[in-house]
């Protein structure tokens, strides 16, 4: 097992914005406002425990997008905690585009995946039209030495006991603890795959007609919302490090 000194860890939005140009072609705006709380306190922190950013942004001229949400918390030089969240406005039916990449000296813990909005089961064309496209990419990374390995996974150890948290994944989340440190960078790869996947269905996607599949799509949202920003055990890290009030800002931008 391989250390990673601080220093040397990954720096995640560089990466993804700058190395990998995810957004070339997009011209993004910071997002000033959301719901209805002020984001620039997350912009540029640091605390007694913890510094770093969180960034949010919309896409001019589209009406499409909610918020493209990226940043990360270095906690007191020993890890880093980072994400990626891309929402569409309610709209649009795309899944959520979730990506967490916490990152220790032994390793990285990441949860990466398009959450779907309808049941899939029930809507079949959905999967076929949002998440399959996802299959190749899948069948590459998942076999990254790490991921989905059998009581590894941060979906088993994080919410093993919420069957709601499960339900809330796509067929093809890649999930995992990568400890090589070579494949921190690789894991990166799939991260910008899923994500320019996200981004060029952003660009065909067409407002939805129908205001039952409307009511449905908006209904599972929004429980996914509540969810994850109320029982994700982070959220009482966040407590801490930001204080109870002010946690909700930085909470509500990551999922």
């Amino acid at each position: 097992m391989a250390r990673v000194d601080f220093k040397d860890m990954v720096s995640f939005t560089e990466v993804v914005m700058e190395r990998q140009k995810l957004f070339d072609g997009f011209e993004l705006e910071m997002l000033e406002e959301y719901e209805g709380m002020d984001t620039s306190p997350a912009r540029d922190f640091k605390t007694p425990m913890a510094n770093g950013f969180y960034n949010s942004y919309t896409i001019k001229g589209m009406n499409k997008v909610e918020k493209i949400a990226i940043g990360e918390l270095n906690y007191m030089r020993r890890a880093k905690y980072c994400a990626m969240n891309m929402t569409a406005s309610d709209d649009y039916d795309l899944p959520i585009f979730a990506c967490e990449f916490d990152e220790f000296a032994t390793r990285v813990g990441i949860t990466l995946d398009l959450m779907p909005l309808v049941n899939i089961v029930c809507h079949p064309e959905y999967r076929r039209k949002y998440l399959d496209p996802l299959n190749d990419i899948w069948r590459e990374f998942r076999a990254l030495n790490g991921l989905t390995r059998e009581g590894r996974c941060l979906v088993q150890r994080r919410y093993g006991s919420w069957p709601w948290a499960r339900a809330s994944l796509s067929p093809y989340p890649l999930d995992g603890n990568i400890e090589e440190a070579e494949n921190r960078y690789k894991i990166l790869d799939a991260v910008n795959a899923y994500a320019r996947i996200w981004l060029k269905m952003l660009e065909k996607a067409e407002p939805i007609k129908d205001p039952e599949y409307k009511q449905e799509m908006l209904k599972r949202k929004k429980t996914l919302q509540y969810y994850y920003r109320e029982r994700d055990p982070g959220g009482e890290v966040l407590k801490k490090i930001f204080g109870k009030e002010r946690h909700r800002l930085f909470i509500n931008l990551i999922f």
